[in-house]
């Protein structure tokens, strides 16, 4: 279940960064870097889901 649920929440982030690198209101450096930064975390989500491995984001640890 955890990993659907993260396969899920990563093309969800991937969406977003889409979304973001398109209809920004910010200057186009920032959307872009933004943009790929949610597109990249959101792909290696889902790669990682389907690996049955560790995802970048979850190797945080704990926040508060």
């Amino acid at each position: 279940m955890y990993r659907r649920l993260s396969g899920v929440f990563g093309i969800f982030l991937m969406g977003v960064g889409v979304y973001v690198a398109l209809y920004g209101y910010t200057s186009m450096l920032v959307r872009m870097a933004a943009g790929a930064l949610l597109v990249v975390s959101g792909g290696n989500m889902v790669v990682s889901a389907y690996r049955a491995r560790e995802a970048w984001l979850s190797r945080l640890g704990p926040l508060p």
